[in-house]
């Protein structure tokens, strides 16, 4: 991993489209889809820095080559994955995996959860999270919450109410 460079603006905008390709569908004119592409990635992009303003953004590499991305807030409680996208063409090779294995490993030394969200929807990325033990949190539809708590950690119960999701934390009117 390692902090984005101006020069991976584009390969940064590419994987962004590739993971969305419903938005291509929007319009028959390229450069009207550039566009909303590009306003989306910025959307996002904004969406992310409000939520997470202590966020990291990441390249994953592979032998020197950008191959995906990882969006991390490096939390007190946990650490938050924002977002993974790995390259189509790079998918299915064992990287999503070591590079989630490996922020594990970090996160055991420190005694800290990892917790991160996915759509209902996407069941091979339920799957995925998953086999690397990570567990449903809550459901809050149209999302999951998902947290992987290291070993040794006392439990859910024992987390600080700042990483429980809304319909978590004591005296909610919610769940």
């Amino acid at each position: 991993m390692r902090h984005p460079h101006p020069s991976d603006d584009a390969f940064l905008l590419g994987l962004f489209m590739d993971a969305r390709p419903w938005l291509a569908q929007a319009h028959h004119d390229r450069d009207f889809i550039r566009m909303l592409y590009e306003q989306q990635y910025s959307a996002r992009r904004t969406g992310q820095e409000t939520r997470y303003p202590q966020h990291l953004d990441f390249v994953v590499e592979k032998v020197g080559q950008a191959v995906g991305r990882i969006i991390m807030d490096l939390g007190r409680y946990d650490w938050r994955i924002s977002e993974v996208e790995i390259h189509k063409l790079a998918r299915g090779k064992g990287i999503g995996t070591s590079l989630i294995r490996s922020l594990q490993g970090t996160a055991m030394q420190l005694r800290l959860p990892m917790t991160l969200s996915v759509n209902e929807t996407e069941t091979r990325l339920h799957w995925f999270y998953h086999r690397l033990g990570f567990d449903l949190l809550a459901h809050t539809p149209p999302v999951l919450e998902l947290i992987w708590l290291p070993p040794g950690h006392p439990g859910i119960q024992h987390l600080p109410p700042q990483i429980l999701p809304q319909s978590l934390q004591q005296g909610s009117s919610a769940g």
